[in-house]
């Protein structure tokens, strides 16, 4: 219980934390948290060295309490004081984990024995956590998610109680836990205590619409999900136009609508036609608007655009849900767009698979701004990776346009514009075409926001640039104005994208020569190093000092006790204890680059990133927690043999789930999910059973001389856990996710090399 609410607990501050911190902090932030595990078990290896078992229960069940206490205190604080600043959060979100971590770490010493069992069910617990945080999302909301995980706990501590507390009273505790649970049940997502506040960020649009948003502005529909907290926004001083908003940020207009598409009103179609993604709609010919397919439509602007410009079909492909209810709950403001349109079809999917799985061709394919600065994963360490603007996730778009079809792309500013542009260069370059033939497919309207790129996958001809160029004198001054047409680079104005093009125009080495001297990362975004909205070369120095502090705490945490122990113990027993500490460090590193890895690997082929994490956590923590429940056995006759087999059989199965896996899915991509998902299960559970062994063995070498150092061995791992989340995160930004999965299974191939080394 107490391991399942402990997970569900850091899934949902996820969510918390994206509401009020941008991606960074609250990476930052949570990362520090989750280091409480690990603190809670070094701790208690100095705070409770010598007790008894009786004392050891009474510190467990007062800890419980706690435990569930202090994630009172987190919701409470956070909401009805307006907690933002970072480090107060930290420290309200650090207690509940440095507390599980005490109960943890003195469970595995005073039973250490049985520490094949009890990590088994840590890791069931943990698998039941991961999964029942996506329906208490969805149901409860966060903050009543939070009290819900509560009274999770301070069962598990009534139960953990129930010999020393009267039966009277264990009676009346439990008849108002139940009852407090099923009065959270029944408000469903009513937040109990108002809504948590949106942190003043710059990357927060909630802000930023208005300069005066804090005052003029009015949430009117909110609602929670795993994707985040989806906001719908009305102002004052207008209602022409209202905002959807994502954890308070990416967000996306909602227009007022008569539903009359032969008589829309004047007031909006200025504001549509005023903005660079609707220029590109005045320049298509009759036999160019059959269909259109919209990525990521959220408030329905796209969508209206294709509507008003007389688009015949209409296809809109929204991750998520909240957002598409919303529109729909808003209908008689937005003209039953996703709702009353026969032509007009939205479907609730990730993008990338969406295309990946379509067998049908499009005229236009139509995308703005597909972007956000929240953590939109449920696994705490993923930052803003973008699947949608890679070279494959191009490639993939080009092959479902029609032969006049046309790719319509808009971003934030120049310099995404300057890295979309180099990263359809390199999708052409792959495809066996000149780098300079792209510029003959390519419309572009730069300007310092909102820029725009049309990618025709028929090359402009002359006659169709000179029939362009002609409209567009025709057009009024203050529309948006074309900056590069196809066959006029050497007569293009001389802005910062147009002087790329002419310096990469020649040939690779233009290209190579621009990327080695741009001071920001522009270079060909891919699959395997998904980070679009990257904008600095190298690492973040936010993410290089974060590793730096871990690796200090991490050595801290191993160097000061393994040099006190030496001094006073035995050679031959200072073996066992290094072996001991080898394999929870390797497993702690290894096992969270692993599953970062390959949770990166999962998201294009199973649809969406929430039922990836999803699978694989719960694959690799079922799988996990039966080779934790059978795995003594397999290390009873000869622990070095056996620990030495067990991290073989680890690199050998990972390397085969990381290279077949794809294989395999990507050759179903025709075929229902469930059964993309059952195979993915049966792949990944083998791997899961093997990782679920060195742990609770590395226990077992301990329990006999070293059964005081088990809290400081879980510490060490859950610190290293931590530095494995982030070194994953490091190594995937400038090498990609196969070279972070190699890693991981790195260190487990150390420990297979270290116990051969013994053995001779």
């Amino acid at each position: 219980m107490i391991s399942a609410a402990v997970i569900c607990f850091e899934i949902v501050a996820t969510r918390i934390s994206s509401v009020i911190f941008v991606n960074n902090h609250a990476a930052i932030i949570l990362s520090l948290a989750i280091l409480g595990l690990a603190m809670g078990g070094v701790f208690s290896h100095y705070r409770f060295k010598s007790i008894d078992l009786s004392d050891m229960h009474r510190i467990i069940c007062r800890t419980t309490f706690g435990l569930g206490l202090s994630l009172l205190v987190f919701i409470v604080a956070i909401i009805r004081l307006s907690i933002t600043d970072r480090i107060i959060y930290l420290i309200l979100l650090f207690v509940p984990f440095f507390l599980g971590g005490i109960v943890y770490s003195q469970l595995f010493k005073f039973w250490a024995e049985y520490s094949f069992r009890l990590y088994a069910f840590d890791l069931f617990g943990a698998a039941a956590g991961s999964i029942s945080a996506i329906f208490l999302l969805n149901y409860l909301g966060a903050s009543n998610s939070v009290f819900f995980l509560c009274i999770l706990i301070v069962s598990a501590g009534v139960l953990l109680s129930y010999r020393q507390i009267k039966k009277v009273l264990l009676f009346g505790l439990g008849v108002l836990l139940c009852f407090s649970a099923g009065w959270l049940i029944l408000l469903r997502d009513a937040d109990l205590l108002g809504p948590i506040p949106i942190g003043r960020f710059p990357e927060k649009d909630f802000y930023q619409v208005y300069p005066d948003a804090a005052r003029t502005s009015h949430i009117m529909d909110s609602r929670w999900s795993i994707y985040g907290r989806a906001d719908l926004v009305e102002y004052d001083d207008q209602d022409m136009v209202r905002q959807l908003f994502i954890d308070g940020a990416a967000g996306t207009q909602m227009y007022r609508f008569s539903g009359d598409v032969r008589n829309p009103d004047i007031l909006l179609q200025n504001l549509l036609i005023t903005q660079t993604g609707a220029i590109p709609f005045l320049f298509l010919t009759n036999d160019e608007r059959n269909n259109m397919l919209v990525i990521g439509p959220g408030g329905g602007k796209e969508v209206l655009l294709g509507l008003l410009s007389g688009v015949e079909q209409i296809t809109g492909v929204e991750i998520n849900p909240d957002f598409v209810g919303i529109v729909k709950s808003h209908r008689d403001f937005n003209g039953g767009l996703y709702t009353d349109f026969p032509n007009i079809r939205i479907d609730v999917a990730e993008g990338r698979h969406y295309v990946k799985n379509c067998s049908r061709r499009y005229d236009l394919l139509v995308m703005a701004l597909p972007s956000t600065e929240q953590l939109q994963n449920i696994d705490n360490f993923a930052v803003s990776e973008n699947f949608l603007l890679t070279v494959e996730a191009l490639q993939d778009y080009w092959n479902i346009l029609t032969p006049e079809g046309r790719l319509i792309i808009t971003v934030h500013n120049r310099w995404e514009l300057a890295r979309l542009l180099i990263t359809a260069l390199e999708a052409f370059r792959q495809q066996g075409f000149p780098i300079e033939e792209l510029l003959n497919h390519v419309l572009i309207w730069e300007q310092d926001f909102a820029p725009t790129v049309v990618i025709r996958k028929n090359g402009f001809t002359e006659e169709q640039v000179e029939q362009m160029e002609k409209l567009q004198s025709q057009l009024p001054a203050y529309l948006p104005r074309i900056t590069y047409f196809p066959h006029r680079l050497l007569q293009a104005t001389d802005t910062p994208v147009n002087a790329l093009l002419k310096q990469v125009s020649p040939n690779v080495e233009g290209l190579r020569n621009y990327l080695r001297h741009c001071p920001y990362d522009v270079s060909p975004c891919l699959d395997d190093r998904p980070y679009f909205y990257k904008i600095r070369k190298g690492i973040p120095a936010e993410y290089l000092g974060l590793l730096a502090c871990l690796v200090f705490i991490n050595l801290c945490i191993i160097a000061i006790p393994f040099y006190n122990l030496r001094k006073r113990s035995p050679q031959k027993t200072m073996q066992d204890l290094g072996l001991a500490l080898l394999v929870v460090s390797c497993t702690g590193l290894g096992f969270m680059i692993v599953e970062v890895a390959l949770f990166q690997k999962l998201i294009l082929y199973l649809g969406s990133p929430t039922i990836a994490l999803s699978l694989l956590l719960g694959s690799l923590l079922i799988g996990m927690g039966c080779g934790s429940y059978l795995g003594k056995r397999l290390l009873s006759d000869d622990r070095h043999k056996g620990m030495r087999i067990v991290s073989l059989l680890i690199v050998v199965s990972g390397g085969i789930v990381y290279l077949c896996c794809p294989l395999v899915l990507r050759s179903l991509m025709g075929y229902h999910q469930l059964l993309r998902s059952t195979l993915c299960f049966a792949m990944i559970a083998p791997l899961g059973f093997f990782l679920g062994i060195p742990f609770p063995g590395a226990i077992q070498i301990l329990k006999d001389d070293f059964s005081a150092q088990i809290p400081w061995m879980y510490g060490v791992n859950g610190a290293m856990s931590v530095l494995g989340s982030i070194l994953a995160l490091v190594i995937s930004m400038v090498f990609g996710f196969t070279a972070a999965f190699a890693l991981g299974l790195f260190f487990y191939s150390i420990i297979f090399f270290f116990l051969l080394t013994l053995r001779s």
